[in-house]
């Protein structure tokens, strides 16, 4: 309200002007109405200075409304470019990834493990972390993600085997216990994998050098959790933790995107997150409930 009154400060002095003018005439002819014609000319300059006066604040207004509409429309512009040049540069990224990891392993499988390579396969790992995050933001207001039962366990089992080589080059180990056994849960892999890869990559990134990451399946009463707990950095500011682009650390790397899009599939899957965090442990547990059978 003040910002507005500040904007049209001159604008609400020439209106009060104006009605002061216009009540001093109305009295002044009240008083003298016998020498109203010797007040024409003054009312008649008084009349044409106040309309030029309006129209000048129409014309301002207009032009402010104006300048307004252009910089929405150009704002607007702006962000589908980019969402355009953002879905182009990950559909170009996901050929040259996939290549240099088909490689690697084709490399492997023939000559055997390279530490130079393992190096070059964990970093490429990174990426395409990245990518599929990249790519899920870019597309999830044009695509339909359909639900689809999935083999909790066996999913969970896929993902650790697909990082292992990524938390080896930070010298952390995985232990995955799955104690929900041919259980599946009804989500699309999609969602699913962006929950368990950025948890994952966090872990690996935040855990303290040769500890454990511990990655766990279990039931409780209404639902099958799936935890993932480390002796990792504690987390000072855990309500902001899910913020988009929040890092509580500003050296390490990362957009800060992830776990916001993490809780924004929860929040959308109905799936409860606890997170609890101590100089011992840090743990981040996902209840799916109602989904598991």
């Amino acid at each position: 309200m003040i910002k507005i009154l500040k904007i049209y400060f001159m604008h609400i002095l020439g209106v009060i002007g104006f009605a002061s003018i216009v009540l001093l005439g109305v009295l002044e002819f009240l008083k003298s109405s016998d020498k109203f014609y010797m007040l024409l000319p003054y009312g008649t300059v008084l009349i044409i200075f106040n309309i030029i006066y309006i129209k000048l604040i129409l014309l301002s207004r207009e032009d402010y409304e104006k300048k307004l509409k252009e910089e929405k429309e150009y704002s607007q512009e702006l962000v589908k470019s980019q969402k355009i040049f953002l879905r182009h540069a990950v559909h170009e990224t996901n050929t040259p990834l996939a290549v240099i990891i088909a490689n690697i392993e084709l490399f492997e499988l023939e000559f055997g493990k390279h530490p130079v390579l393992s190096n070059i396969n964990a970093a490429t790992k990174n990426l395409y972390s990245i990518y599929d995050d990249l790519s899920y933001l870019a597309s999830r207001d044009k695509i339909r993600y359909k639900k689809q039962k999935i083999l909790f366990g066996d999913f969970i089992q896929s993902r650790v085997e697909f990082f292992d080589v990524v938390a080896k080059q930070s010298s952390i180990s995985f232990e995955f216990e799955n104690l929900c056994e041919n259980s599946t849960v009804l989500i699309n892999s999609t969602k699913l994998q962006r929950i368990v890869d950025n948890n994952i990559t966090n872990a690996i990134k935040y855990t303290k050098k040769y500890e454990v990451v511990k990655i766990t399946l279990y039931y409780n009463e209404e639902c099958c959790i799936f935890e993932i707990s480390s002796n990792s950095t504690i987390i000072e500011n855990p309500e902001h933790i899910f913020n988009e682009y929040y890092r509580e650390n500003r050296v390490e790397d990362g957009f800060g995107v992830g776990l916001n899009l993490v809780k924004n599939i929860c929040d959308a899957e109905d799936i409860k997150i606890v997170l609890d965090s101590s100089p011992e442990k840090t743990s981040f547990k996902y209840l799916f409930k109602n989904e598991i059978k």
